[in-house]
Order: structure tokens, then C-alpha cells, then sequence
């Protein structure tokens, strides 16, 4: 899994994740605005979409909210976490779900998915909990699995040297936090603090990563403090022309 960790981490707190998330984590709400128009100006009105690392399927959410003609499917690695997010989507958009699955994102995620099938493959706050090694695999299925010019759009934190980024990320995170029920602020904080593992570096080499695996138009479309946009889309021919 993702670090079984990881996974448990946000099992054990899927019921308070949206709170805690809106509330505490800094451009939170900017990041889904900012993919799901990332979404509506590169995708057909008719895409379909793979949400790798759905967590409670807001990133989903804010998607349809921009294309409500959509179809996305659901991966996550937590069974708790997902089962938030399959209820939550069937409720604003019955028919926008093609399916939904529990699926370890460090291994064979991909299997039973249609190679070539999809428009976008979008995910937030996920990949940056595989290690390096396992992130260059995730990427390469991302590629083989969307059709000619789809888009991959993930946001991640990253580390720069001798950057502050991360620091005041995480100072203001523990200022909003004094906004929520100090229980459940506590008990989300703990649970992260000695559950989650985090994989960070530069934005340089995340993207060379990608252009490794093929993407191209590799950019960064928004950053906010550590935590960063990042697009790139798979050729349309197989001689790289867009």
C-alpha cells in the first residue's frame, strides 16, 4: 500500500477528513478550483477520468461541478475513505461514476483498466506519499492508461533547499487549526503527525520524471507554499507533436 501506515491514517479519520481539510490546509479549496477549471478548459464535455488517491472525492466533485457531463472513476487505497467519496458522488451526479475501486497505489492499481481510455487522470495530495521509485511506476501507468493528448494533473507539497516553503506551509496550518474543535484538531493532528509518510523534493525533478515517462507541456499551473499543480499531457502522435 501506500505506506500501510498512510493508508490506516486516513481510515481512522475519513469521517472528520472534509473538515479538517477545508478548514486547516492552506489553499485547499484553490487547488480543487483550480484543477477541475484545468479540467474544463483541456477536457472534451464527454471525458472520462480516472481520480487516482480520491480521498472523499472532492477533487471528483469539483470536477462536475465544471463538466457535470463527466465520467470519473474512483481509486484510493483506503476502503473507508472511498466509501465517502462513492456516496458522496452518486448523490450530486448518479450517473457520473464509472466505477470505483479499493487498490493499493504503490502496486498493480491499473489492472482491469482500459489502456488508452481516458481523458484525465487527476489526483491531489497523493503521489507525493509514494516513494520516488514507486512514483516513477505510477507515472508510467498514468501514461499508458490515458488516450493520445490526455492530461495527467496532480498536486503535491514539495522541498526546495534552502527554501522556508514547507515551514510556514505547516505554521499556518497549525494557526487554522485553532479555528475547529480542538478535539478533533487534536485527535486529525496526532493521527497524522506518527501515521502519514511523506516523500518530498524539487519541482525540477518531479518534472523531469515526467518527461522520462513521455509527458509533455510539463508545467506547474499553480503553487501555493509547498504544495504545487503540476500538468502534462501524453502526445498526440507517437513522434511527441502536440
Amino acid at each position: 500500500m501506500i505506506e500501510d501506515s498512510t493508508v490506516s491514517c486516513y481510515d481512522r479519520h475519513a469521517q472528520a477528513y472534509d473538515l479538517y481539510q477545508f478548514a486547516v490546509v492552506p489553499g485547499y479549496q484553490e487547488m480543487l478550483d483550480l484543477v477541475a477549471e484545468a479540467c474544463r478548459r483541456y477536457l472534451p464535455q464527454e471525458a472520462k477520468l480516472i481520480d487516482l488517491g480520491c480521498g472523499t472525492g472532492n477533487a471528483a466533485l469539483a470536477v462536475l461541478q465544471k463538466i457535470p457531463s463527466a465520467r470519473i472513476y474512483l481509486l484510493d487505497g483506503s476502503e473507508r475513505m472511498m466509501k465517502v467519496a462513492a456516496e458522496k458522488i452518486t448523490s450530486a451526479h448518479p450517473d457520473a461514476a464509472l466505477g470505483s475501486r479499493v487498490a493499493d497505489l504503490a502496486g498493480s492499481w491499473e489492472a482491469g483498466l482500459v489502456g488508452g481510455g481516458y481523458d484525465a487522470i487527476i489526483s491531489t495530495l497523493v503521489l507525493e506519499h509514494l516513494p520516488f521509485d514507486r512514483y516513477q511506476a505510477a507515472i508510467a501507468k498514468c501514461y499508458r492508461l490515458l488516450k493520445p493528448g490526455g492530461w495527467l494533473l496532480a498536486a503535491e507539497g514539495y522541498s526546495e533547499e534552502g527554501s522556508d516553503m514547507q515551514e510556514w506551509f505547516f505554521e499556518k496550518m497549525e494557526e487554522r487549526r485553532k479555528a475547529i474543535d480542538p478535539e478533533l484538531s487534536d485527535f486529525v493532528a496526532r493521527l497524522r503527525d506518527g501515521w502519514e509518510t511523506h516523500y518530498y523534493c524539487r519541482k525540477a525533478e518531479k518534472e523531469e520524471w515526467w518527461r522520462d515517462a513521455g509527458f509533455v507541456q510539463v508545467n506547474v499551473l499553480w503553487q501555493y507554499l509547498c504544495i504545487a499543480l503540476m500538468a502534462g499531457r501524453k502526445p498526440l502522435s507517437k513522434s511527441g507533436e502536440n
